[in-house]
């Protein structure tokens, strides 16, 4: 029969696993054999328990960034993703050969953008490749599977009881291949879900606590800082960017977990640059993570060939990738942002040759101190030279103005243009309480409980959490990144809470207690056979893993002659290797931290060793057991009952879910409700644009300021000046100055550039109030437009009655935002209203008698400039018209262009320098 032990032991098929079982429970006492099956079934249903409680996070994940979908379609959000759809669609259209070769001649008229080598394209290739694979599969229907249809009740009864984001089961699957516009509004979806699995891998890899990695999946599922870039529609480079950077942080940590695991840096590396590949900060902010953590495990004392196989695979594998890219190129060996983890792969090599050289000569402590301050003083002193000799030839890149300003004290930058936008200001205390709200408040205990485990992850969590900080402190967009830390911070202390609620009925059940005295280990006691004692197997096994380490240092140390111990009262005992230690290794950091550590110690009186080590084991006992259960069911029933801890995770899922569809608004489309609580669709931007789509000629030419120059060529499929790119500092200033122009000086200029001027009008974030900026944006290149005098162009505003500057009224931009209104008007001879949407959102002009002569000549292949005879790499100028207008320009100096000697900086970029140091613009 099924239970005959005669089957089961049947000597031809079962013999190994008869002695399976033997070795199993042959070990065990009574009481333990009989607790075995018992145990085994709880864990089995905490394993499964758990395995469901992670897909319902998963599913979370999906569907709390679902709400744009469910209430407007599939539409693409805001500005920036609007230019990622439009580049999608021409490379699932054109290829990756003429995608890396576009230059795009509809934006940034008349010079255009060389897509291929300003983009990072990852996020597209992601969405195309998706895209690719779904057409391979054939649209079908398929009946839910009746064990999926059995799970309908309890789906109902949790709907019920009020829990959040329960999926629903159709009776039928419907497959049909997706369009690229809708895979690109499911991205952030799909890899809002992805991110959150790695994060609970990442928090497991930090803490090795399930519970902890699972608690991760939940929070950041739906923690409002990961939220705030990836609900649906919203196709921007940090939707699919996060994803990649936790996978990659998770994969560097496996890499280093011991001196074996360093295959998993091939992983990291290609990890790394697709991060790179997908956003613009990968290059920068991940690889300098990882590189800072290689440094802080040489400076610990943690280096080992695993280490350095880890990290050089890791630099190495990445580089290589990210320099495939054409926007990045060799950005990584050029800019300073990035050299600096070359620099440590360098010094790598170096200390991986000291190594060679210590095992190959068998060198004592001493000498190993002294070879590699010499090897590290010649390192240093070649890279001195090295760097001496490029830095005249202007080899190595300057910091941009966007990275300078994370790190200088002042919330300006110098670039009237950086400082214009408002994610690039510093976050404030009601962002933080918005964008992390409740795991914020426990990420400080998850910290705290991580010091007991001061792994190589441990260390991480550290720096990450540090340097997190202080760049979302400086940048409110990099909110972001506090995601993932505050995610895993918060899990570890949850995972802990929960592992301690657990840990006594697992011991209970049979589970040996995780702690023995170590003077117990040398003879077997009677709790050892009873199976409560685990410590001395667990260090026989840590013995044999460093066996080749200690074999390793018993001959590096074999030229040292022996000494005569000290006599003491303690135990001499061989010190057991941790799990990132390959050897015991003579003269680093580790040495001196042993030492110190051994003096601590000795330091430590007996008797208190001997109570800590009696209080562990009656904290393990059958007394300790009973104790720890009832504290932990008298904390569960607290906390689901006046600990007010249920209320605050309620109240913090509300206010994911708030922000959640707070953020389903795709900007051209957004929803308001009256003062009877009606809803309306505001439509107003999606409409015009599609005016313009339907009612101008296609080689149209429409200006507006750069912030909808992606609308404009996403949605009205028209020619724009310019776009949030914002690669030409000098042209944006040129389309600043027109429009703040009086409107007769303004048509000069715009009748040889557009042949449509468009406004967003309406009050709130309309042009208006955007128009100080614009003023003092084109001063910073023209300085007679406001006058050196006033380099914020406060000529250029609203006094406080809100009337305009005489400035600001004689402006082409505030005669276009109020013609008709307070009795003002736009002269008709220049500019003829030609749309106003319904609510009056946004306005368009015809521009009257423009040059056709000027856009012939611009539109001529003849009068671009190539970089080669028959290149693809062609710019655009300015029509001779416009010569006298831009020999004005003065080419605009960042305070950190340190290169470029000569340049003159702008009044603006002066006056930023003087409150800098401390002094007033009026002393410059």
């Amino acid at each position: 029969s099924f239970g005959s032990n005669e089957h089961l032991c049947s000597p031809v098929a079962q013999t190994r696993a008869c002695g399976l079982v033997e070795r199993v429970l042959g070990g065990m006492s009574a009481a333990s054999a009989a607790l075995f099956l018992p145990r085994q079934l709880f864990i089995l249903g905490l394993i499964i328990v758990q395995l469901c409680v992670c897909l319902w996070f998963l599913f979370a994940a999906y569907d709390i960034r679902l709400y744009p979908i469910r209430d407007f379609g599939y539409i693409i959000h805001e500005f920036d993703p609007w230019f990622n759809y439009r580049a999608t669609e021409y490379l699932a259209e054109h290829g990756l050969e003429k995608f890396f070769k576009w230059y795009d001649y509809e934006s940034w008229y008349p010079l255009g953008r060389p897509v291929g080598t300003t983009i990072y394209p990852g996020m597209q290739m992601t969405a195309v490749a998706i895209w690719e694979g779904m057409k391979k599969v054939p649209e079908f229907t398929m009946a839910t599977p009746s064990a999926l249809l059995a799970l309908r009740p309890a789906f109902n009864l949790a709907n019920s009881l009020g829990f959040a984001f329960v999926p629903s089961v159709p009776d039928v699957f419907h497959y049909v291949p997706m369009s690229v516009n809708d895979i690109c509004c499911m991205i952030p979806p799909w890899f809002g879900s992805i991110a959150s699995l790695f994060t609970g891998l990442l928090a497991y890899e930090i803490s090795r606590s399930v519970n902890a990695g699972l608690m991760a999946v939940g929070i950041m599922a739906i923690i409002p800082a990961h939220l705030m870039r990836s609900v649906g529609g919203e196709f921007d480079n940090e939707a699919v960017a996060v994803a990649a950077i936790v996978c990659t942080f998770w994969l560097w940590l496996r890499s280093v977990r011991t001196p074996s695991s360093w295959p998993y840096g091939v992983f990291a590396g290609a990890s790394y640059a697709y991060a790179a590949a997908a956003w613009g900060g990968g290059p920068i902010f991940v690889l300098n993570m990882v590189g800072v953590h290689a440094l802080m495990l040489v400076v610990l004392g943690r280096f080992s060939t695993g280490v350095h196989k880890a990290y050089t695979l890791f630099w190495v594998i990445g580089t290589a990738g990210a320099i495939q890219i054409p926007v990045i190129g060799w950005q990584p060996i050029r800019s300073l942002e990035q050299l600096g983890p070359a620099l440590v792969c360098l010094g790598y090599q170096v200390l991986c040759f000291c190594d060679m050289v210590r095992r190959y000569k068998k060198m004592d402590a001493r000498e190993f101190v002294r070879f590699r301050v010499q090897a590290v003083g010649v390192l240093i002193g070649c890279v001195l030279v090295v760097a001496m000799l490029l830095y005249p030839t202007g080899y190595f890149g300057p910091l941009s103005s966007r990275i300078r300003g994370l790190f200088v004290k002042h919330t300006k930058t110098g670039n009237p243009l950086v400082d214009s936008v408002a994610e690039h200001q510093p976050a404030s205390a009601g962002m933080y309480t918005s964008y992390l709200n409740l795991p914020l408040d426990y990420a400080l205990l998850g910290g705290i409980v991580s010091c007991w485990k001061r792994n190589n992850g441990f260390y991480f969590l550290v720096l990450y959490g540090f340097i997190a900080q202080h760049f979302a402190g400086k940048m409110s967009r990099l909110v972001l990144i506090c995601g993932p830390i505050v995610a895993v911070s918060c899990a570890i202390w949850c995972g802990f809470l929960l592992d301690q609620l657990l840990e006594p009925f697992l011991l209970f059940l049979g589970k040996k207690p995780g702690y023995t005295v170590e003077d117990e280990e040398e003879q077997p006691t009677e709790s050892d056979s009873n199976g409560n004692g685990t410590a001395a197997k667990e260090k026989a096994g840590a013995k044999a893993v460093a066996a080749k380490g200690k074999a390793k240092a018993t001959k590096d140390s074999a030229k040292t002659p022996p000494k005569v111990a000290k006599k003491s009262s303690r135990k001499a005992e061989a010190r057991v290797l941790e799990e990132w230690e390959e050897e015991e290794r003579p003269g680093g950091a580790a040495h001196f931290k042993k030492a110190l550590k051994n003096g601590i110690k000795e330091a430590i009186p007996e008797d208190f060793q001997q109570q800590y080590s009696e209080f562990r084991k009656m904290f393990d006992s059958t007394r300790g057991m009973t104790i720890r259960a009832v504290v932990a069911v008298a904390f569960v029933m607290y906390t689901l009952t006046i600990g007010g801890t249920i209320p605050r995770i309620v109240t913090f899922v509300r206010h994911c879910d708030n922000v959640a569809q707070s953020l389903s608004n795709p900007q051209v489309v957004y929803s308001v409700r009256d003062r009877t609580g009606k809803t309306h669709v505001i439509d107003d931007y999606l409409k015009g644009y599609q005016w313009i789509d339907q009612n101008t000629p296609k080689d149209a030419r429409v200006m507006a300021w750069w912030d909808y120059g992606y609308q404009i060529t996403g949605i009205a499929k028209r020619t724009s000046i310019a776009d949030g790119n914002t690669w030409n500092h000098e042209h944006i200033a040129t389309l600043g100055r027109t429009l703040t122009s009086p409107e007769k000086k303004a048509w000069n200029v715009i009748r040889h550039m557009a042949d449509y001027v468009l406004v967003w009008a309406g009050g709130g974030g309309d042009d208006l109030a955007k128009s100080p900026h614009l003023a003092r944006i084109g001063n910073s290149v023209f300085p007679d437009h406001c006058g050196d005098d006033d380099p914020k162009c406060n000529k250029f505003s609203f006094y406080s009655d809100n009337t305009p500057t005489p400035m600001m009224a004689k402006s082409l931009l505030y005669k276009l935002v109020m013609h008709g209104q307070t009795g003002v008007q736009v002269n008709q001879a220049l500019f003829k209203e030609v749309h106003t949407t319904q609510n009056g959102l946004m306005r368009v002009f015809k521009v009257m008698n423009i040059s056709e002569e000027s856009k012939a000549w611009v539109k001529d292949p003849k009068n671009r400039v190539c970089d080669a005879p028959g290149s693809w790499y062609c710019v655009g100028q300015y029509p001779p018209a416009l010569e006298q207008l831009i020999s004005k320009r003065k080419n605009f100096a960042q305070l950190e262009d340190f290169n470029k000697v000569g340049q003159v900086r702008s009044a603006y970029s002066q006056m930023i320098e003087q409150e800098r140091s401390g002094k007033g613009y009026s002393e410059l």
